[in-house]
């Protein structure tokens, strides 16, 4: 927001810890199914009813009523992307090239879009790649990510985040799948080393803090290229604690914590539509918090946002979710 406080500039690690997050999950369910005869069939068939039925829902909602709004003073007209472009997932490829987010109520979609291609490629790296060199190909790969992200910012004259895309953002989203493989083989007596390594995420966040004030601050090229990799590192260090039952690994257990975990994706999806829309018609401008009324508005976005959330949950991401956990691996 054009009055939104600087500090709390912080949503990106965020998006880090889901990605690490969901490279965890994937890549554990992988480690664990992949000798099933139906292995691939039966793990697309639940990645799509996961996350297709509520994503191109809201979509196609959001894109039909921004373009029936298109005419008020209070709609962000950005660079548009293709509209197709959502519905292939290919729109994190036009938001590099055109240097947009497009529809401002469906910038976070470029992070599914990333999420989708990985799983197209995720389970081949483990069974068409020898069990002893399954680690060390993953770690390559997650300095790769690094190293072309650190060509993108630095050589070439790009002002949006290289992240968009998925090779660039190999480290991220394969430093979850390096902790899979760690977690189930296994080889590293984590108890020795509990200590140090509940203490280590607090230390690559440090590092990444360092990083960024190379940049004077700002989202400069060094931050966009070690910044990622050092909270990736530091959010997988952390969901390790907590599999392997750290003490702070009890407060995740809070039911609250849990019911915003479950309705998540479908708040993910909503938020900035319900905040843009309520901006709009209550007070007739695009979201800020530079009066009093602003400030009211953006809290009261927070409830709908929720109820709307709950309501896609329950309603469509559960019942098909559910569906397609009924088909079993063979």
């Amino acid at each position: 927001m054009p009055h939104g406080i600087v500090l709390a500039h912080v949503g990106w690690v965020a998006v880090i810890v889901f990605f690490v997050l969901s490279g965890y999950l994937v890549g554990r369910l992988i480690i664990e199914k992949q000798s099933a005869g139906n292995f691939l069939p039966i793990f697309y068939l639940r990645r799509v009813c996961r996350t297709f039925p509520t994503y191109f829902l809201c979509t196609a909602v959001i894109l039909v009523v921004a373009a029936c709004l298109e005419n008020q003073t209070w709609i962000d007209r950005d660079v548009r992307l293709p509209a197709w472009s959502y519905f292939v997932f290919g729109q994190n490829g036009f938001m590099l090239s055109r240097e947009s987010y497009g529809e401002p109520w469906l910038s976070p979609t470029w992070t599914l879009a990333l999420e989708e291609q990985f799983y197209l490629v995720a389970p081949f790296l483990f069974l068409f790649v020898r069990r002893r060199w399954q680690l060390a190909l993953l770690i390559g790969l997650c300095l790769a990510g690094v190293a072309l992200r650190a060509v993108g910012v630095f050589t070439a004259t790009i002002s949006f985040a290289p992240l968009t895309l998925l090779p660039a953002s190999a480290d991220v989203l394969c430093v979850g799948l390096v902790l899979a493989v760690l977690v189930k083989t296994d080889a590293i007596p984590w108890q020795r080393w509990s200590m140090a390594l509940r203490i280590a995420p607090i230390g690559f966040l440090l590092a990444a803090y360092a990083a960024q004030r190379l940049d004077g601050g700002e989202a400069g090229p060094w931050f966009q290229t070690l910044d990622p990799f050092f909270v990736a590192i530091a959010a997988a260090l952390f969901i390790l604690m907590l599999v392997k039952g750290a003490p702070e690994a009890a407060r995740f257990e809070s039911r609250v914590l849990r019911f915003f975990g479950n309705i998540s994706y479908s708040v993910y999806l909503t938020h900035l539509a319900v905040l843009g829309l309520m901006h709009g018609f209550i007070l007739g401008s695009a979201p800020d918090i530079a009066s009093p009324a602003q400030i009211l508005v953006t809290f009261a976005a927070l409830p709908v946002t929720i109820a709307v959330g709950w309501l896609l949950t329950r309603t469509l991401e559960q019942p098909i979710t559910g569906w397609g956990r009924s088909f079993r691996w063979r």
